[in-house]
C-alpha cells in the first residue's frame, strides 16, 4: 500500500476501514486489548478518556505504556482501554512499504476515524480525519468500552528496554469473541456513518480546525501545550491558526485548551479516585495550586468540593 495522496486518502480510509473489518470477521487479523488505563504513573506520550482502537494497514507501531511495550504489525488490531498513557513510534514495513493505520474513537456525540502516516521520522501525523457529529457516536462508544472490559488478550508487554515477550494472561474463553464481536460492530458503525453522514451544517468547520481539534486533545496533559506550538505542528503562524480557530468555532484557542482541561479534571475527579496532584498533571498543570485555582475559577469551587459533590450525587447501589 504506498502512501496515498491527499485527493486518494479518503477512499484508502474507507477501503481500509473494509478491510479491517473483513480480517476481523473472519478472525484473520489477530485483535489485541491493552492493559487497563493507569495514571499513578508519569510517563510519555498521551491519553483518553474513552477507548482508542487501532488497525494497522501497513509498517508498524510500537506503543510505550505504563506496563511495557507492545508492538502493532500489519494486519492486526489494538484497543486500548481509557486513561491509558502511551506513546508511539511507527516505522514502515519490513517490505518498505510505509507506515499507516487507522484510529477510531467516539467521544458523547462525536464520531472520529483517521488515516494516520508517517509525518515525520518515527512519527506518526494525520493524512485524513474525518471528525463529525452522528447518531452512531453513542453506540460505537458502547461497543468500544464493553469490548475493553474484556481484559487483556494475548497482548505482548514486556520491558521497555528490551524486546516484546510475555504472553499475558489467558482470558476467559468467551471474552476474546466477545471482544471480536464488539471490535466489529464499532468498526462496522463507523463505515455505516460515513455511508449515511447528517446533513452538512452551512458552514462547514475547516480541515485545519478538524485537525487542530485532535492535536489539543492528544496533548492536554502537556504542561507546554500553546498556540506556538500548534502552529508549529499545523505549518501556519500562530495569528492565522488563532483568526481560524476563532473564526471557525467562535472561541479563542487558548480558552478552548482551558475549557477541555477543566472538563477532563472534572470527569477525572468523579469518576477515579486518582489524587488531586496526579489530576493536575494529567490535565497539564505542572502545579497543583495553580491547577486548583484554575478549576475554582472555572467550577465555582474546589477540587475537593467538586468529587465530595460528585459522591453525593451518585446514585447509590
Amino acid at each position: 500500500m504506498p502512501t496515498p495522496s491527499l485527493a486518494d486518502a479518503p477512499a484508502a480510509l474507507h477501503q481500509g476501514l473494509a478491510q479491517a473489518l473483513a480480517g476481523l470477521q473472519a478472525g484473520h487479523w489477530p485483535l489485541q486489548l491493552g492493559p487497563a488505563g493507569d495514571l499513578a504513573q508519569r510517563g510519555p506520550g498521551h491519553f483518553h478518556l474513552v477507548p482508542e482502537l487501532f488497525l494497522q494497514l501497513t509498517g508498524h507501531t510500537r506503543f510505550r505504556l505504563p506496563q511495557g511495550d507492545l508492538a502493532l504489525g500489519p494486519g492486526q488490531a489494538l484497543l486500548l482501554p481509557p486513561r491509558l498513557l502511551h506513546a508511539e513510534q511507527v516505522t514502515p514495513g519490513d517490505n518498505g512499504q510505509p507506515f499507516a493505520n487507522l484510529v477510531l474513537q467516539a467521544d458523547g456525540p462525536r464520531l472520529g476515524c483517521h488515516l494516520a502516516h508517517e509525518a515525520s521520522p518515527g512519527r506518526p501525523g494525520i493524512l485524513h480525519l474525518h471528525s463529525w457529529l452522528h447518531p452512531q457516536a453513542g453506540a460505537v462508544h458502547g461497543w468500544l468500552a464493553e469490548a475493553a472490559r474484556c481484559g487483556p488478550l494475548g497482548a505482548a508487554i514486556g520491558s521497555m528496554a528490551g524486546p516484546v515477550s510475555g504472553p499475558a494472561a489467558a482470558p476467559a474463553p468467551w471474552a476474546a469473541m466477545q471482544a471480536r464481536a464488539l471490535v466489529c460492530a464499532a468498526v462496522a458503525g463507523v463505515l455505516r456513518a460515513l455511508a449515511d453522514p447528517p446533513p452538512e451544517p452551512a458552514t462547514a468547520e475547516p480541515a485545519l480546525v478538524a485537525r487542530l481539534r485532535v492535536l489539543v486533545q492528544n496533548q492536554l496533559g502537556d504542561a507546554s501545550l500553546g498556540v506556538r506550538g500548534l502552529a508549529a505542528q499545523s505549518g501556519c503562524t500562530p495569528d492565522h491558526l488563532s483568526h481560524v480557530f476563532a473564526r471557525s468555532t467562535g472561541e479563542h484557542l487558548v480558552a478552548h485548551i482551558n475549557r477541555l482541561r477543566m472538563g477532563r479534571a472534572a470527569r477525572l475527579l468523579r469518576e477515579t479516585g486518582m489524587p488531586g496532584k496526579q489530576v493536575a498533571w494529567a490535565c497539564g498543570y505542572a502545579s497543583p495550586s495553580y491547577f486548583s485555582h484554575c478549576f475554582r475559577q472555572h467550577h465555582g469551587m474546589t477540587p475537593q468540593a467538586w468529587r465530595a459533590g460528585a459522591v453525593v450525587a451518585a446514585p447509590q447501589a
